[in-house]
């Protein structure tokens, strides 16, 4: 995956506004050498493509590298590069901390699809954007690395209609009038509407919504509540979102519903990784 809108000088100049004090006066600047970024524990790979993006900016040749999504033991190298050691160790803490979150994100993600995928194994994992800002593009990348999806990038992309908006719009009454509208506007795109009462999802469907995202309810709820909406309105999206997360998402996977929407992902702890630096052999 190419991240158009990454900005990679911005990640070194963030670590490294002029130059590397430490390795200028040990004097090592030119001398050649060897990186090389490796697993401490078992993970799935996530950010070994940013990593060597970093290594063309500083000039450092590529070795070796995993490309991402790649399930990996303890121990294993993930990429490797050769060059002056100023420029080795300038990339050194940069690409470890690329590595250490996006392969954390990307390793829970897999375990919570692989749990979802044990009791229905066509179900889409879906991820929010409710990720540390700054780090959309990152953060996206990890979860799909792991087997997820993400649910809605931006505004721009996709109509969901939220409490807040029916807010503003004077109500939900309001806002079952205008969804033929609505609809009619939006012709190629899906209306999609967040409830926290099965009742109003059944009024949206009957007015026309062609999905609808139930918000914090338990497995059974959803259970009840997705059986009656795809028995009464055939081919009506029914996502079920708030709370799930790894130790809970198979009760919700078997409720039968669409996909499973996800913010938890984002909080998956760094997979330890370690460096590597030597003279060249």
């Amino acid at each position: 995956m190419y991240l158009a809108n990454v900005d990679f000088d911005a990640l070194i100049r963030e670590d490294v506004p002029y130059f590397d004090l430490t390795s200028y006066v040990l004097g090592i600047d030119e001398q050649p050498g060897e990186i090389s970024f490796f697993t401490r524990e078992d993970c799935v790979v996530c950010g070994s493509e940013e990593v060597i993006e970093i290594f063309r900016r500083l000039g450092i040749e590529p070795d070796s590298t995993v490309p991402s999504g790649t399930p990996v033991a303890a121990g294993s190298e993930l990429v490797s590069g050769h060059g002056a050691a100023g420029r080795l160790h300038m990339a050194w803490k940069v690409g470890q901390n690329l590595l250490d979150h996006m392969s954390g994100i990307a390793t829970k993600t897999r375990r919570m699809v692989d749990a979802a995928h044990a009791v229905a194994p066509d179900l889409p994992i879906l991820t929010t954007r409710k990720m540390y800002p700054g780090t959309r593009a990152l953060s996206i990348k990890a979860v799909m690395a792991g087997g997820a999806v993400p649910h809605r990038l931006g505004l721009s992309e996709t109509v969901l209609i939220f409490q807040q908006h029916c807010n503003i719009l004077g109500g939900f009454e309001e806002l079952l009038r205008r969804i033929p509208e609505l609809k009619r506007l939006c012709c190629e795109k899906k209306l999609l509407v967040e409830t926290e009462r099965q009742e109003e999802a059944i009024a949206l469907c009957e007015a026309g919504a062609d999905g609808i995202q139930f918000d914090k309810f338990s497995p059974p709820q959803l259970c009840a509540a997705a059986d009656e909406l795809t028995r009464r309105f055939p081919g009506v999206v029914v996502l079920a979102a708030g709370g799930i997360n790894e130790g809970n998402v198979a009760q919700y996977a078997a409720a039968g519903i669409s996909g499973i929407v996800t913010t938890n992902l984002y909080s998956a702890p760094a997979v330890d990784i370690g460096v590597r630096l030597e003279l060249c052999r």
